[in-house]
């Protein structure tokens, strides 16, 4: 935690959380989350939310998908990766293994 001109700013960093619910709203945050990773975890920001930021964050299975930088609010979004959750992963990855099975099984047919 550091100090600046009368405010306090927080940093977190490298931490996980899971099934959290994080509320922003109506806030001045002055927080930085750097390379967290956010699982099922709900935000809550609104527009009044301001000096919140996300880098090189991982967000899994959340009730967002993307965040936009906006200079105004000193709200900062960068270099974040958001995954969809993991029954949609899931059924991508089986449906993928259903059409390679399938191709291999026609090729072994063959003419």
């Amino acid at each position: 935690m550091a100090k600046f001109e009368g405010f306090e700013e927080r940093v977190i960093y490298r931490t996980r959380f899971q099934g959290a619910r994080l509320d922003f709203r109506g806030r001045t945050c002055f927080q930085r989350y750097d390379y967290c990773e956010f699982v099922k975890t709900t935000f809550l920001i609104d527009e009044a939310t301001q000096s919140l930021a996300f880098t090189n964050c991982v967000f899994e299975d959340c009730n967002i998908d993307h965040l936009d930088s906006i200079e105004g609010r000193s709200l900062l979004a960068r270099d974040n990766t958001f995954m969809a959750p993991i029954e949609q992963r899931k059924a991508e990855f089986e449906k993928r293994l259903a059409d390679a099975l399938a191709r291999r099984t026609d090729r072994e047919q063959g003419p």
